[in-house]
């Protein structure tokens, strides 16, 4: 038997209620996370993705990272006051309208080492290309002011450390020679300070511009170093030293002599020694060995005809007008291995003068072989003249060096000071000495 429910008229009623409310419901919630997650995305968009406004930023660097500053070792060539400037913040200005805009001026250091010429800051003359600013100081032994432009020189006494205790050189006072050029032997090889770190030198330094003194006494080299109560003329030698631009593109050699001795390093190679001795040539045990006067003068110019001494191969000893002392027991200047150079390139130098004891004097010329080549077949051509080496406009004068060597100017029979003077070309090129 079949059982049939028929639901009522209110039953049925309130079920078509309920179903609706279930749908209104349903669609509601639905509705509403639809427009909350429009909302998160629209909010996004805006907030995060969006650019924002371009401004510009003034950046200050700190010291450390600013570019360094050239600052000269030696003394500058131009007398000229610099304003030092001041470390100035970059600003960005930007304007919205068409006007002018005020600017501080700027005053930009220009480096000098950028040309090969000297800066218009020297002053350049029209007629020589140099300004006067180079100095005309610095002859003889030096100047103690470092001005224009010169070679620093310091004074060594091989005699005692830099402590005061007396050395193998002069152990008892006296001094020992060959010990004497034992000490100067590894100097001479590598040219190099340190190996003389051990000797007492000179608290003044001297600036020199041309390397000319006539005869004079060993007494000179201490008293123009101020330290001739600390140093005995003997066994000290002079070191100068700096950087010089040549003033020529050609082959060339330097030309001396020096009582005891005068030496040349240049781009960084030995071109020159000259004088009674050759600290190069020593052998332990046998202080002659450096000798080059008298006798041992002809076995050792013998010896570099022939290309036997590879050390000073080609050497030339040269007969020169107004060295009569030094061409009879020096055979005249020393003419030593010739160099290529360019104008305008700048070279390392150094020069030392040297002296056992007694007399005393040095003379340094050079020949430019390419153009005013001065000797032919081992002789002075006639009316030739070298140059003088010279870092400013200096020129050595009888009367102004007769002053300067004063008391230690060697005096003849009739108490005035015997000068030799070699002759050399009064327009000599300068050597400008450079930081």
């Amino acid at each position: 038997m079949a059982l049939h429910i028929q639901m009522s008229e209110e039953a049925e009623l309130e079920y078509k209620r309920a179903k609706t409310r279930g749908m209104l419901s349903s669609f509601g919630a639905a509705a509403g996370l639809s427009l909350a997650f429009g909302l998160t995305l629209t909010f996004t968009v805006i907030v995060f993705a969006t650019d924002p406004p371009a401004e510009f930023l003034a950046y200050v660097p700190p010291a450390e990272d600013l570019p360094p500053r050239a600052v000269p070792t030696t003394p500058q060539l131009s007398s000229k006051t610099s304003t030092p400037s001041n470390t100035v913040a970059p600003s960005v200005i930007v304007s919205t309208g068409a006007a002018p805009v005020a600017m501080a001026q700027i005053d930009i250091p220009m480096d000098d080492s950028a040309d090969d010429g000297i800066s218009i800051d020297v002053g350049i003359g029209l007629d020589t290309g140099l300004g006067d600013d180079l100095g005309e100081a610095g002859g003889g032994m030096g100047s103690s002011q470092a001005a224009g432009s010169a070679l620093e020189g310091t004074l060594y006494d091989l005699k005692q450390t830099k402590g005061g205790a007396p050395t193998k050189v002069a152990p008892a006072g006296k001094l020992v020679v060959d010990e004497l050029y034992a000490a100067l032997a590894p100097y001479y090889k590598t040219w190099s300070l340190s190996s003389l770190g051990r000797y007492y030198k000179s608290p003044v330094k001297l600036y020199a511009s041309n390397f000319f003194v006539p005869m004079a006494y060993s007494t000179l080299a201490p008293d123009a170093f101020q330290c001739a109560q600390k140093v005995k003329p003997s066994a000290w030698m002079a070191v100068y030293r700096g950087k010089v631009k040549s003033p020529v593109s050609a082959k060339i050699r330097f030309l001396g002599t020096g009582d005891n001795f005068i030496g040349v390093r240049f781009g960084g190679k030995t071109v020159l020694e000259a004088g009674y001795r050759m600290p190069s040539a020593w052998v332990k045990g046998n202080p002659r060995s450096v000798y080059i006067s008298g006798s041992d003068h002809v076995a050792h110019k013998e010896r570099i005809k022939k290309g036997e001494d590879r050390a000073h191969k080609g050497y030339e000893f040269i007969q020169y007008p107004g060295i009569k002392t030094w061409n009879e027991e020096v055979g005249g200047l020393t003419a030593g291995t010739p160099v290529t150079v360019k104008e305008g390139v700048t070279y390392p130098i150094e020069i030392s003068v040297m002296d056992d004891s007694g007399k005393f004097g040095f003379v340094l010329m050079w020949e430019n072989m390419s153009e005013n080549p001065i000797v032919k077949n081992g002789k002075l051509m006639s009316g030739k003249k070298a140059y003088l080496f010279r870092t400013n406009f200096s020129l050595p004068e009888r009367d102004a060096l007769v002053e300067l060597m004063g008391k230690h100017a060697v005096k003849g029979p009739d108490g005035n000071a015997v000068i030799e003077w070699p002759e050399f070309e009064a327009d000599s090129p300068i050597w400008v000495a450079v930081p």
